[in-house]
């Protein structure tokens, strides 16, 4: 089955899904267990339980004693359990955690990984499906949650390895269900020209591994040494890569500035060296390089010194991250009406998960003072997964419409949901909307707009209720195909306020909390 085939089977897989994650194995008869429970299996033998209670106990029991204890004693008591367990999942121990990707290609990367006389296998399983899988962030005990599936975003922190892999950890309570996975066949005879072609996308151990033992692999004695003078283009792209994981942003760009003049009518060079300014902040750079990228989408990838047409699930992958690219970096500088199309033409192209272009596009509209068109693209955000982010935004939205007690609703919903710093912001605008109701009869009240300052005309003392603003729009995808974050784009707003104004006065204003 050729290359191309295959990923387009296994993205076909997840077309249906709000939020697919997926995970590569060597060999098709693997079960997608987790390292604590393969270890438990070789230690116990015969004696091993089948029992589901009887398991979830004896790996729980496992991870205290093994690792959480003795991890405690190195930490210090730093971290909860789960980044404890994250840390050393990401350092190779056996625990409970199973790794999956938000990536289809690192993935199938991972399914031509060894194993080289045996078919790979790629699972698939919607993590944005709340009858199937539930967040750990949101939990306070993640590993007592009977037979459901939980997913945990490890932090950035962990390294370039977390970041280039778009990793996804599942809690397996103990096993994951049959019922919650579908998966797709990597004959044995496509790995070899798969693995290829995906070395020709831009993935490579050094890619995937951005650390220590990634180096170490990648230079390793079965490692072909490739000259390094002249350079060819895919080591002025592997150049960049590894700038981009190590945070050198303008090495980074160099190498793609050489990497995109070496191939000029290539859309993967423009790619990369626009995520590259995306992330300095460099936008309108940035949309000058995203524009050359989508203008030469007949030619995505490069082959051993040549060009070669790409096809058209490749072209479609690619189109779809840099149209949101595009228009998070148009948003940053004030061209929302552009921004807008841009996210449409995401959206169109099937950009998955659509929740944060929903969201980006939520704020363009909102900053073109589309209140109602936004606050429908905020609640499509939310029905995909709710966050505090989509609920302070909503109810922002309600505000400038004058429905007090809607946004109050809204801000209330999103007090207790993550992020963090948006549920904080949910609780001061619903503080600050309780004074307002209080003053107001009434759900619905004719408002103006002064700028971002919503005036009411009421009786009684003229009053002025500042609110937070919206959360800046989810940073850009890698558009390279080569798993690496693009910066993040518009920041959002500070905050807006409200002022009840009595009909016809004159009176000073003074703050509603003085």
């Amino acid at each position: 089955m050729p290359p191309e085939e295959i990923i387009q089977s296994v993205v076909g897989l997840s077309c249906p899904m709000s939020r697919p994650v997926y995970r590569g194995q060597a060999a098709s008869r693997w079960q997608p267990l987790s390292g604590a429970v393969r270890r438990l299996q070789a230690a116990y033998g015969d004696a091993f339980p089948t029992e589901e209670h009887e398991l979830r106990t004896l790996v729980d029991r496992y991870h205290k004693e093994h690792l959480i204890m003795p991890m405690e004693v190195v930490d210090g008591a730093q971290l909860k359990d789960l980044q404890r367990l994250s840390v050393l999942q990401h350092l190779g121990a056996a625990t409970a955690l199973l790794d999956f990707t938000e990536s289809v290609l690192v993935a199938l990367w991972f399914a031509c990984a060894g194993c080289p006389n045996e078919d790979g296998r790629v699972f698939v399983l919607d993590i944005g499906d709340h009858h199937v899988a539930r967040n750990g962030r949101l939990m306070d005990n993640p590993f007592d949650a009977g037979p459901a599936v939980v997913y945990y975003e490890p932090d950035r922190s962990l390294g370039g390895r977390i970041i280039a892999q778009q990793s996804v950890f599942l809690i397996c309570n103990p096993v994951i269900p049959d019922a919650s996975l579908i998966s797709a066949i990597v004959p044995v005879d496509s790995k070899g020209p798969l693995r290829d072609h995906l070395t020709r996308l831009g993935l490579s151990e050094m890619a995937l591994f951005g650390d220590v033992p990634g180096l170490a692999v990648a230079n390793s004695t079965r490692t072909p040494l490739q000259p390094t003078w002249p350079l060819s283009p895919g080591q002025h792209r592997d150049r960049g890569n590894r700038a981009y994981q190590a945070g050198r942003y303008e090495d980074a760009l160099a190498a793609y500035q050489a990497y995109a003049e070496a191939l000029p009518a290539v859309a993967q060079p423009h790619s990369l060296k626009a995520d590259a300014l995306a992330v300095l902040g460099r936008f309108e750079e940035a949309d000058q390089a995203y524009t050359m990228a989508l203008q030469n989408l007949g030619h995505p990838i490069y082959v051993q010194g040549h060009v070669v047409s790409g096809t058209e699930p490749l072209a479609a992958m690619m189109s779809r991250a840099l149209f949101y690219n595009r228009g998070n970096v148009r948003a940053a500088v004030g061209r929302h009406n552009d921004a807008v199309a841009d996210f449409d033409a995401a959206l169109l192209h099937g950009y998955e998960p659509s929740r944060s272009v929903l969201l980006n596009r939520g704020n363009s509209k909102f900053a073109l003072t589309k209140f109602a068109e936004a606050h429908e693209d905020f609640e499509a955000a939310s029905s995909e997964r709710e966050g505090s982010d989509a609920s302070l935004a909503m109810g922002n939205c309600s505000v400038m419409l004058g429905r007090f007690e809607d946004a109050l609703l809204s801000y209330i919903h999103g007090s207790t949901r993550e992020p963090d710093g948006s549920a904080a912001n949910c609780r001061a605008n619903a503080e600050q909307l309780r004074r307002l109701t209080g003053t107001l009869p009434g759900n619905e009240h004719r408002v103006k707009h002064e700028g971002w300052m919503v005036c009411v005309e009421a009786e009684g003392m003229g009053r002025v209720f500042p609110l937070a603003g919206n959360t800046g729009n989810t940073g850009n995808t890698g558009s390279g195909l080569v798993g690496l974050p693009g910066g993040e784009g518009y920041e959002g707003m500070d905050g807006f306020a409200v002022s009840i104004r009595p009909p016809s006065s004159r009176k000073k204003i003074t703050l509603a909390d003085e």
